[in-house]
C-alpha cells in the first residue's frame, strides 16, 4: 500500500463515512505490514489471539533462532527451543506443517499473488493453522491488497463501535454491513481503525 492509494482511499472513506474525521486522518499512521512468504505467515500465526506486546516479544525470540527466517531453517529448529522462546505447542505444529508444505512444493507463496482476494483467501484457509483472520491479514499486510476487512478482529470491532457510537461491539454481520460503502478501500479503513485502537 503506497501513499497515493492511501490518500485516494482516505478521500473515499471521508466522503462515505464522515465519522472518520474523528480519527484525525491527517496524522501519519503506521500501516499494518508484514513480509511476504513464510516469515509473514509465521509472524501472523505467532500474533494469533495474544497481545501485540506478547507477540512482538515471542516473534523476536523465535526469529533469533534462525539465521534466515524461512521454512527450511524453521524445520531445523528444536521444539524445546521454540517452547523456551514462548511459542505454544499448537503454533509450533502449525508452523511445522506450513514449512513442510512449502519445502515439499505443495505451498507456493509466489503463486498466491496472481489470485484474486477470494481465491487466495480460500487457498490459505485450506492450511491447518490459517483461519480467516490470518488469511485476511496476510492478504492485507503482506500482499498489499487494498480491500480486505478482517471482520472478526476484536480491535477493529472496538474501533468501529467507537466510530459509529454503538452501545456494544458490532457482530461479524454488522461489521460486514457497516463497511459495505467503504469498498474498495476497506484495508485503509482497517489501518485507520487499528491506529486509533492502538
Amino acid at each position: 500500500m503506497n501513499q497515493q492509494i492511501y490518500e485516494k482511499g482516505l478521500q473515499h472513506l471521508l466522503k462515505v463515512e464522515p465519522n472518520f474525521k474523528k480519527f484525525n486522518p491527517t496524522n501519519k499512521i503506521s500501516f499494518f505490514l508484514r513480509p511476504e512468504g513464510f516469515e509473514g505467515i509465521a509472524s501472523l500465526i505467532i500474533e494469533q489471539q495474544i497481545s501485540v506486546l506478547a507477540a512482538e516479544s515471542i516473534k523476536k525470540r523465535v526469529f533469533a533462532l534462525m539465521k534466515k527466517i524461512n521454512a527450511a531453517q524453521y524445520l531445523q529448529l528444536d521444539e524445546q527451543d521454540l517452547r523456551n522462546a514462548g511459542l505454544s505447542r499448537p503454533k509450533i505444529s502449525y508452523l511445522h506443517g506450513i514449512a513442510c508444505l512449502e519445502c515439499d512444493g505443495n505451498l507456493n507463496f509466489e503463486s498466491l499473488k496472481s489470485l484474486d482476494d477470494l481465491s487466495a483467501r480460500k487457498e490459505l484457509c485450506k492450511i491447518r493453522g490459517i483461519g480467516e483472520w490470518t488469511a485476511d491479514c496476510y492478504l492485507m499486510a503482506s500482499l498489499g491488497r487494498v480491500d480486505i476487512w478482517p471482520v472478526g478482529d476484536i480491535g477493529l470491532q472496538e474501533s468501529v463501535k467507537k466510530l459509529k457510537n454503538l452501545k456494544e461491539r458490532p457482530s461479524v454481520e454488522d461489521m460486514t454491513s457497516i463497511a459495505r460503502e467503504w469498498r474498495p478501500f476497506r484495508s485503509i479503513a482497517a489501518n485507520l481503525l487499528w491506529a486509533d485502537y492502538d
